[in-house]
């Protein structure tokens, strides 16, 4: 009886042993097929897409990185579309984590195995690399400043990449190409490594890759849920990021947006003025407002939202502007100059009588 056990045991663990290597094989193959499939309608994409030089990527590799964390900084960067996959396609071939450390060329049209034997290979040069630190509601102008201070490139030529780039990403393709700073609003502020020597192409396509990652399904999901497009997200969290920097606002910020926007009454921010002034003044005056009433960035002269976003929002203030307070204030003015803090209202009595006590 104990013999027929253990032979009964050792049929099972020969049967889950059959199992696992034809999952492994089910899955090696759809793997292959899945990169063949990429491959293949790379092939035809390229006849119909723009291919240049915004494909080719430096990628940084540090000493002892292991496979999951080489796996979620190719997904971040945009080089990999799963880091699931790259990671089962890894163990299944039985590579290991001995990545070499230094600096790589890659190319956003190289498959898996592709990538895994450039990884493992000797890398171009093992250089050091740039740090950016870039801050929530910076503008494109503001990066580009930095940049130039940097003696990376010239403002100019960065403002103008960001213009007229090919940047190849689902979420751009309602942005308006003539739109002035086109891309303002989608480059998502965060510390990235750069190559050495970065071309504007190298860092904003760090930037839109962060964006895409960061918008992700949750974000989607919600925006459809309320009604609302991608760039009417990010157009409503650029005044959020704008008009308060005490970050318990956010949604209460966003909630005085919605709420105006529901009865029809113009946002009358001050943030969306000054983006359409080359020097903005601190307190906004009655004859700045009229003078820049041409512009659509004016909400006190404009319905609805400005034509684009004023500033590249981070990610609290992308879901304030999905996940509003849930109140029914029309009004804020600022309470405390040192804090940034401010006072919200319901009506514009409390509003008026607000500003004489907070302002004078």
């Amino acid at each position: 009886m104990k013999a027929d056990k253990t032979v009964n045991f050792l049929m099972y663990l020969a049967g889950m042993a059959f199992n696992l290597a034809i999952m492994a094989l089910l899955a090696f193959l759809v793997i292959s097929a899945f990169n063949w499939g990429f491959g293949f309608g790379g092939d035809i994409a390229e006849e119909m897409v723009y291919v240049g030089p915004n494909y080719i990527v430096e990628f940084y590799v540090p000493e002892d990185i292991s496979t999951t964390e080489m796996a979620r900084r190719l997904e971040e960067e945009g080089i990999i579309p799963n880091r699931m996959l790259f990671q089962l396609e890894l163990f299944l071939r039985g590579s290991s984590s001995d990545f070499r450390a230094g600096t790589y060329t890659l190319n956003l049209n190289m498959n898996n195995v592709e990538l895994n034997r450039a990884l493992r290979a000797r890398p171009a040069e093992v250089a050091p690399h740039e740090v950016i630190r870039i801050l929530e509601g910076q503008t494109i102008r503001d990066m580009a400043a930095y940049f130039e201070e940097r003696e990376f490139f010239p403002a100019e030529e960065f403002i103008f990449v960001a213009q007229y780039g090919p940047f190849p990403f689902a979420f751009l393709l309602d942005v308006p190409m003539d739109r002035p700073n086109r891309l303002e609003g989608y480059l998502f502020p965060d510390t990235y490594q750069i190559p050495v020597n970065p071309s504007p192409a190298d860092i904003i396509m760090r930037m839109l890759n962060n964006f895409e990652n960061q918008f992700d399904e949750t974000l989607r999901d919600r925006a459809e849920e309320m009604g609302m497009t991608i760039d009417e997200v990010v157009i409503m969290a650029s005044i959020v990021e704008a008009e308060t920097r005490v970050r318990e606002e956010f949604p209460m910020v966003s909630q005085v947006i919605h709420n105006r926007l529901a009865i029809n009454m113009r946002l009358e921010m001050c943030s969306t003025v000054k983006y359409a002034m080359e020097d903005p003044p601190l307190h906004l005056l009655i004859a700045d407002i009229d003078r820049y009433a041409h512009s659509r960035h004016n909400t006190y002269r404009h319905d609805g939202l400005p034509i684009g976003p004023i500033s590249n929002p981070g990610l609290r203030a992308l879901r304030a502007a999905l996940w509003p307070a849930g109140t029914d204030y029309l009004f804020f003015v600022l309470r405390n100059e040192e804090t940034g803090e401010h006072h919200f209202s319901r009506t514009y009595t409390e509003h008026r009588a607000a500003a004489d006590r907070y302002l004078g």
